[in-house]
C-alpha cells in the first residue's frame, strides 16, 4: 500500500502546491484541495444516492421473494432467494457491488494520495530540490543521533515521519545545513511554512497522543474529529431507519454508526496532527454533502420518477405487441 499511496501524493502533492503558492497558508490550501476534491466526487455521490433510492424501491420486491420462500428449509429458502433477487437485479439493470464499493475504492484512493502528501510537505508542497531535501535529511538525522538514547523514538528516526520531524525541530538544527546548498532564502521559505503550519497554537506536525508532553490542546483535534464524523454517521442512521425500517433493525446498522466515529479518534490520536485536521475537514464537508444531496435528490421523487419511467416502458411494449399482433391478424387475412 506504500507503494501506491506514493505514487498518488505526486499528484496531490503538485495542486497542494499550486494552491499554496496562490494562497500562502498552507491551511487554506488544504481546506481547498479538499473542497475541489469533493466537487470532483460529486457527480459519483449524486448517483449513489440514486442507487439508493432504487435499492429501496427494490427492497419492497425482496422482501416478497422472501416471503414467498418462506415455508422452505432455510438452505433451499436462501438459494431461491439468491436467484431470484439476482435475476430482479438484472432485469432492473442495478448493480448492488458497484453501487456499493466504487465510492469507497475513490474515497480510499483520495485519502492515500492526500496523506502521501501531507507526509511530505517539504519535496512534495514547497517542491524543494533533492540536494536540499538530502542535506536536511542528512542533517537531521545526525542531529537525532546527537539525542540521548532514552529520547529517541522509533517515530522520530522514520524516514516515513523525516519531512514532519525536521519541520517540527527546524530551528534546532537549521544552523547545522551547509550554506552552499541551503540559502537563507530557502531557509526563509521552509521557516514562513512552518508559521503556516500552525493552527490555533497547535504544530500539526505533533501527535495528539504526545499531549502531555506538548499540551493538552492537542487532544482537541482527535475529539472533533470524533465529534464531526459522528454528525454524518448519526445523521445516516436516522435516515436509514426512517426510509429503510427493516434495515436498520439490522446490529450491523449500529456498529456501522459508531466505526467511522470510532476511527476518526484513533487515526487522529495517533497520527500528526495535520491528518487530524484534515480528516475534521473532510468531516465536515462530508455532512454538508450528505445533508445536501437528501435535501435536493428526495428517495421519494426519485422512485415515482422511476416508476412512471417504467410505465411508460411497460405500455410502449403493450402498445408493440398489438401493434405487431395486428400486422399479423392483417397479413393473414390478406394470404386468404
Amino acid at each position: 500500500m506504500g507503494g501506491l499511496r506514493d505514487v498518488l501524493a505526486v499528484p496531490f502533492g503538485f495542486i497542494l502546491s499550486v494552491l499554496y503558492e496562490f494562497t500562502d497558508n498552507y491551511l487554506l490550501s488544504l481546506i481547498l484541495i479538499t473542497l475541489v476534491i469533493r466537487l470532483l466526487l460529486l457527480p459519483q455521490a449524486v448517483k449513489q444516492q440514486k442507487n439508493s433510492a432504487k435499492q429501496m424501491r427494490l427492497q419492497a420486491k425482496i422482501n416478497k421473494i422472501r416471503a414467498k420462500y418462506s415455508t422452505l428449509n432455510p438452505r433451499e429458502a436462501q438459494m431461491k432467494i439468491s436467484e431470484e433477487t439476482q435475476e430482479l437485479y438484472r432485469r432492473e439493470g442495478f448493480n448492488a457491488s458497484t453501487a456499493g464499493c466504487l465510492p469507497m475504492i475513490l474515497q480510499l484512493l483520495v485519502m492515500l494520495g492526500l496523506y502521501g502528501a501531507i507526509y511530505s510537505p517539504l519535496s512534495l508542497v514547497l517542491r524543494l530540490e533533492e540536494s536540499v531535501m538530502a542535506e536536511i535529511k542528512t542533517v537531521y538525522n545526525a542531529f537525532i543521533n546527537a539525542l540521548p538514547a532514552d529520547s529517541i523514538t522509533a517515530n522520530m528516526k522514520s524516514d516515513y515521519y523525516l519531512e514532519l520531524n525536521a519541520l517540527n525541530r527546524f530551528s534546532q538544527f537549521k544552523d547545522q545545513l551547509n550554506p552552499e546548498i541551503i540559502s537563507e532564502e530557502v531557509i526563509a521559505r521552509i521557516e514562513n511554512f512552518i508559521t503556516n503550519f500552525q493552527i490555533f497554537g497547535i504544530d500539526l506536525t505533533d501527535a495528539p497522543s504526545q499531549f502531555r508532553e506538548l499540551g493538552y490542546v492537542l487532544i482537541l483535534i482527535p475529539v472533533l474529529a470524533g465529534v464531526t464524523a459522528m454528525f454524518t454517521s448519526v445523521y445516516m442512521y436516522l435516515k436509514q431507519r426512517k426510509t429503510n425500517p427493516e434495515m436498520a433493525k439490522n446490529p450491523a446498522m449500529g456498529c456501522m454508526t459508531f466505526m467511522s466515529p470510532v476511527m476518526s479518534i484513533m487515526f487522529s490520536y495517533n497520527l500528526p496532527a495535520g491528518i487530524g485536521f484534515y480528516w475534521i475537514i473532510t468531516n465536515i464537508l462530508s455532512f454538508i454533502q450528505t445533508v445536501g444531496l437528501a435535501l435536493t435528490i428526495k428517495p421519494d421523487a426519485i422512485i415515482a420518477g422511476q416508476m412512471i419511467d417504467e410505465t411508460v416502458q411497460r405500455r410502449s411494449r403493450e402498445q408493440n405487441v398489438k401493434i405487431k399482433a395486428e400486422l399479423m391478424k392483417k397479413h393473414e387475412e390478406s394470404n386468404e
